[in-house]
């Protein structure tokens, strides 16, 4: 296999093409997740005498294996580090920029995806897919924590990840966005896997609004309503992973959210955090030879797999695998290694 590389930290090239590199590559770990873990890239360049990179500069990675160059890491410069044999320099996605963002803001009327993208444009990001959401009537965000957490809280009432992908762009999405398809040989492709059935705890969620807008109209949003009824909504999860809204599971949770007016909305949010648990049915990791195509958000496929191979029933099952977190790591001894976890 092929293998060419392209990375660019500031003004700096590094790359598998000897005509135009400047810098001696050792090792390259590339990474990132969903859940607000962001996205980080650590280069191990060999000449301690070289030109230092500068905290903010510009980082990029392109992988090829063959088929075509693949961006897989858009960043900044957050630290380098020196040793007597070489220079390791740490880079870290946008994520970051929004945990250093503060925001003082109320926003009345509007639905989940708005609030995101108003915060994400603030932070000076590109902005990527974004669930639509539920309506908010009024939403208060205070400084204390930072964009980030606000953007996790909205994150867990909607269903949906919080990631980067390759090109920097910031995806708020939920298993219903799903991006692409990889399939993988069992035989072929793979090095590692460990993969377990990991049913949720809670298998219902009962989500309870504030105020008296279903009862008394909108302009008596701001009442506290003896009738709870008109802002409620319920949820439960079988045991093959289905979802039906309006339903009681047999060990519910129940939310108290005062963003939430409807009990349209409420019905929403019970659905949308059990299909994120259901998305998360199988749990493990997949290491398989470089893939740079591969992003958070996308699905796998296994197949290949013999007859009788305990995995055989566990993917034959209505779960999908979807990868949570990729990792790419480049050494001169291990080549290109590509690791999902789901």
């Amino acid at each position: 296999m092929a293998l060419g590389y392209a990375i660019r930290i500031g003004r700096q090239q590094v790359g598998s093409d000897a005509a135009r590199n400047e810098r001696l590559l050792l090792s390259l770990d590339v990474s990132l997740g969903m859940a607000g873990a962001g996205g980080a890239c650590d280069i191990r360049l060999g000449d301690p005498a070289g030109t230092l990179a500068s905290p903010g500069d510009a980082v990029s990675v392109e992988l090829d294996t063959g088929g075509g160059s693949r961006r897989v890491f858009t960043g900044t410069v957050d630290r380098v580090q020196l040793d007597a044999t070489g220079q390791t320099v740490r880079a870290c996605d946008g994520l970051r920029e929004l945990a250093r963002l503060e925001v003082d803001a109320v926003y009345e009327d509007v639905r989940t995806d708005f609030v995101v993208k108003d915060l994400l444009g603030r932070a000076g990001l590109s902005v990527g897919t974004v669930a639509r959401g539920f309506k908010l009537s009024s939403l208060r965000l205070k400084r204390e924590g930072g964009a980030l957490r606000h953007l996790l809280q909205l994150a867990s009432w909607c269903g949906a990840e919080l990631y980067t992908d390759g090109e920097g762009k910031v995806h708020f999405t939920t298993p219903a966005e799903a991006g692409a398809k990889h399939r993988f040989r069992f035989t072929e492709n793979v090095l590692r896997l460990d993969l377990q059935a990991a049913p949720p705890r809670w298998d219902g969620l009962q989500v309870y609004g504030e105020g008296a807008a279903a009862s008394r109209g909108a302009d008596k949003a701001h009442w506290l309503a003896k009738d709870l009824s008109g802002v409620t909504g319920k949820a439960a999860l079988d045991a093959q992973g289905q979802v039906s809204g309006g339903r009681e599971g047999k060990q519910s949770q129940r939310w108290v959210l005062g963003a939430v007016r409807s009990g349209e909305a409420a019905g929403e949010v019970a659905q949308a955090h059990l299909k994120a648990l259901a998305a998360r049915w199988l749990r493990g990791f997949l290491e398989v030879f470089g893939e740079p195509a591969v992003m958070p958000g996308d699905g796998v496929e296994l197949s290949g797999i013999p007859e009788g191979h305990a995995l055989a029933g566990l993917l034959q099952g209505p779960h999908e695998l979807r990868v949570r977190g990729v990792r790419h790591r480049l050494t001169r001894q291990g080549g290109l290694v590509t690791r999902m976890e789901f």
